[in-house]
């Protein structure tokens, strides 16, 4: 059996549950940088360079050999029909509702099936997050898995494809409408399409967020994540991603944040505090547009914002801007 979880700590529960077989993670950041519609060597291509030069830490943290890693994971995804069964466990946030509609177009261009011949093809998915589970709690979960469909595959596939296109209009119909073979995908790609700059003031919604929880500041970059993520209706986005957002405002052309690097030279960036600038007060006011004025260089999905193709979000759908 092999076990495809989102993350290093639902992997220690999975270990410590005493469920039998071979455990791989599969972490894919899918909501940042450029997705291809691809698989194998031009993917790993595709996502080592973009993890390479925008996520390569706070503080000049160390970096993992990312390909590597992309490439052992991988291989052990290709291994499937070497396994009784394959077993998928994500929950109901954006960052695994990307994974498991990726994973499902993966399913679908391999011929894999949910169910009868070859290997099984099972997906245990709830509204829970498995990181804080308690070992014990795998086993339940474990035991309710269902087998994936063919009308999931179809659905997921179709999902995948519109997302890694270059129009994310087509994403609205699955922003929309509520499936009951993917009751949590609606939800996920709404907000997905939320961090598309605001027609308002060109802000994507983390980013107002960010600027919302630290107006009254100085506030910690930590204790902005917090915050932050207590306004999302599913938690999806970890503090890396969370901190070069942050890092991003504040080094813009205008910055909308100022960090205090005189507070202690000895704190590091998740302490650091950080203040709302007046261009970013302006910005959150609506009376500047942030895209106008620091531009956009940024991959999501399929889509590559720059200020000659811009898209918006309306707040109900997502508009080509005029260039």
């Amino acid at each position: 059996m092999l076990h495809v979880l989102n993350g290093d700590s639902a992997r220690i529960g999975l270990e410590q549950s005493g469920i039998s077989g071979e455990l791989v993670v599969w972490p894919d950041v899918l909501y940042e940088g450029p997705t291809p519609l691809v698989t194998g060597n031009e993917w790993i291509a595709a996502r080592t360079a973009h993890l390479t030069a925008h996520l390569t830490g706070i503080g000049d943290r160390p970096v993992d050999d990312i390909s590597t890693r992309y490439r052992r994971d991988d291989a052990a995804l290709e291994s499937f029909r070497e396994h009784d069964e394959v077993v998928f466990w994500f929950e109901h946030d954006l960052f695994d509702q990307l994974l498991l509609i990726r994973h499902l177009w993966w399913m679908g261009e391999r011929g894999a099936r949910g169910a009868g011949g070859g290997t099984r093809f099972s997906l245990v998915c709830r509204d829970t997050y498995l990181g804080p589970l308690k070992p014990d709690a795998f086993s339940a979960l474990f035991a309710d898995r269902r087998a994936i469909t063919e009308a999931q595959i179809k659905l997921g596939s179709q999902a995948w494809i519109a997302f890694c296109g270059d129009d994310p209009s087509r994403l609205l119909p699955f922003a929309t409408a509520v499936s009951p073979d993917l009751p949590f995908l609606r939800a996920a790609i709404r907000r997905f399409l939320e961090d598309y700059p605001s027609t308002l003031n060109g802000l994507s919604r983390t980013q107002a967020q960010i600027l919302r929880v630290a107006s009254d500041g100085p506030l910690a970059v930590r204790r902005a994540f917090r915050e932050s993520a207590a306004l999302e209706e599913a938690i999806f986005m970890g503090d890396l991603s969370f901190f070069n957002i942050v890092e991003a405002l504040a080094h813009a052309r205008q910055p909308l944040v100022a960090i205090d690097e005189l507070s202690n030279d000895s704190l590091g960036f998740a302490q650091k505090p950080i203040r709302v600038t007046e261009a970013g007060r302006a910005v959150l006011a609506g009376r500047a547009d942030h895209v106008a004025l620091n531009g956009i260089d940024r991959w999501m999905g399929g889509v590559h914002l720059t200020p000659k193709r811009l898209w918006r979000w309306t707040g109900t759908s997502v508009l080509r801007a005029a260039s």
